[in-house]
């Protein structure tokens, strides 16, 4: 027979042993509740980060956009400098007192004792 010594040391260790379950099933709880908030917040870091690159490739794209507009606009501005240069250069040759005056300056050039200057 059991004596009730035995049956209180039979129910402290039911008690003991539901304490213990119990702690593992409130450890395991915390564990999942923890996995669980390391999923969301690494999602929200991914999120966040897609957003940055988002944002640097706007950047990036704005950037390129304006070097090529700055780019275009000093191809322009140096053609309508070349087609200024060339404009004087036609109308100096089309003027026949310019165009008699190189010619005798050429001339000397040629027939003085020093000869042609190498070019």
């Amino acid at each position: 027979m059991i004596g009730d010594s035995d049956k209180s040391s039979a129910v402290a260790i039911t008690h003991a042993m539901d304490r213990v379950l119990q702690a593992e099933r409130d450890a395991l709880a915390a564990i999942a509740e923890c996995e669980r908030q390391s999923a969301s917040e690494l999602e929200h870091a991914r999120l966040k980060r897609r957003a940055i690159l988002e944002r640097i490739q706007a950047r990036i794209v704005a950037l390129h956009a304006r070097a090529a507009e700055a780019s275009e606009r000093r191809g322009a501005a140096i053609l309508e400098q070349h087609r200024r240069i060339a404009t004087a250069a036609v109308e100096q040759l089309a003027d026949p007192e310019r165009r008699r005056e190189a010619l005798e300056r050429l001339a000397a050039r040629l027939t003085t004792a020093e000869g042609p200057t190498p070019s």
